[in-house]
């Protein structure tokens, strides 16, 4: 039995990207479009190289940013443990094993209101002060508590997938669910 999941930030994000983007390279233009264009057209001044650089610096940052937006995070979980993958924050997978587990807590996260922000959010949530959440959309999470204190945080999409999964794979591990987002029998 296997428990799979990917998560990514809201692809609407990427419109207000595009309008920054859109708004800075306009104003470098603007600003020095005679020096600009005499440095594309091979009448380098010393003006034109350094907004020829500014200009394609921006273009990259918003690139970079773009595909670090639309990047998947990818959840596996197995017999052994569970998988997430997130590039370019986490490369390759970062493996936690059902050992390391002391227990499982579910509850409603908000990544805005909770977190401050979409993504590999780093700091503390509820009552969890060392967390590292994968937060993406408001919703149900559960928050891993590992031996070494850290916390591992994923949203679940499908809780009553996520029950059964844990009900076959991880059964000796307690679970804190104080709203019942997973439907467990009282």
């Amino acid at each position: 039995m296997v428990y799979r999941d990917q998560f990514r930030i809201p692809p609407a994000f990427l419109i207000v990207m595009a309008m920054s983007g859109f708004t800075t390279a306009t104003m470098v233009i603007a600003v020095g479009w005679v020096d600009l264009s005499a440095y594309l057209q091979g009448q380098p001044t010393i003006e034109g190289a350094r907004l020829f650089w500014v200009l394609l610096g921006i273009i990259a940052l918003e690139g970079g940013l773009a595909w670090m937006i639309t990047s998947w995070c990818r959840v596996e979980m197995d017999a052994q443990g569970f998988r997430i993958s997130y590039p370019p924050f986490v490369w390759g997978c970062k493996f936690r094993s059902w050992t390391e587990v002391t227990k499982i807590y579910v509850d409603t996260v908000s990544p805005i209101g909770d977190l401050g922000g979409w993504g590999l959010r780093l700091g503390s949530v509820g009552p969890f002060s060392r967390a590292h959440v994968y937060a993406f959309d408001e919703g149900t999470y559960a928050l891993f508590t590992l031996k070494s204190g850290r916390t591992v945080g994923i949203q679940i999409q499908r809780t009553e997938d996520f029950r059964k999964f844990l009900e076959v794979m991880a059964p000796g591990i307690p679970i804190q669910d104080p709203k019942n987002r997973l439907g467990l029998p009282a």
